[in-house]
C-alpha cells in the first residue's frame, strides 16, 4: 500500500467526481470538466493513488495572463487521508516537476470558513520560506442565487526554492 502521486488521467475523471461530491463544501463541476481537467491540465494537477484508489485530487492550471503562477482550483481529499498531511506532499510532489520549475506564485481562493484550506495554504507558504497575501476576490453577491461565501484570493510567494527543497 505505497501511496502514489501522479498525474491525472482520462480514466480518473469519474472517480475525482465521486470524490468532489462528497467533499463538501467544494463546488461540484460537470463531469465534462474533469474530463477537461484530466486531459488539458493533467501537468498542473495531482492525483493520490492510495491501494489503487483515487484517494485524493488537485486540480490547477497556469494564469494564462502571468505563465508563472499556479493557481489551485480544487484539494480533494477522501475522508480516510485527512489529517495525515497528504495535501501538503501532494502539493509539494506537484511543485517538484520539472516542467513546473518555472513557477514563481501559487493561488487560489479559500472562503473565510475553510479554516482547513487555510492552515494548508500557510503550511506551504512556512515550508517554501514565501511570503502569502490574502485579499477580497470574489464577493458572494457574483454567486447569484447559489448560497456562497466570499472567496478571497491566496497569493504565495515568490517561490525561491529550488526542486528538491521541498
Amino acid at each position: 500500500n505505497i501511496p502514489v502521486f501522479r498525474k491525472p488521467e482520462l480514466n480518473d475523471s469519474p472517480a475525482i467526481f465521486d470524490l468532489i461530491n462528497h467533499c463538501k463544501p467544494l463546488d461540484l463541476n460537470s463531469r465534462y470538466a474533469y474530463m477537461l481537467v484530466c486531459t488539458h491540465f493533467r501537468d498542473t494537477s495531482i492525483v493520490y493513488e492510495n491501494s489503487k484508489e483515487v484517494g485524493g485530487f488537485i486540480s490547477g492550471y497556469l494564469d494564462p495572463r502571468t505563465k508563472n503562477t499556479l493557481f489551485i482550483w480544487q484539494v480533494a481529499l477522501h475522508t480516510s487521508s485527512r489529517g495525515k498531511g497528504v495535501a501538503l506532499q501532494m502539493l509539494r510532489n506537484l511543485l517538484n516537476r520539472e516542467d513546473l520549475d518555472h513557477i514563481e506564485y501559487i493561488e487560489t481562493t479559500i472562503s473565510p470558513s475553510n479554516k482547513a484550506s487555510q492552515n494548508l495554504f500557510h503550511r506551504l507558504t512556512s515550508d517554501l520560506k514565501a511570503e502569502i497575501n490574502v485579499k477580497p476576490y470574489f464577493a458572494k453577491e457574483l454567486f447569484g442565487e447559489e448560497v456562497h461565501e466570499d472567496e478571497e484570493l491566496y497569493r504565495i510567494g515568490p517561490l525561491n526554492n529550488k526542486k528538491g527543497e521541498l
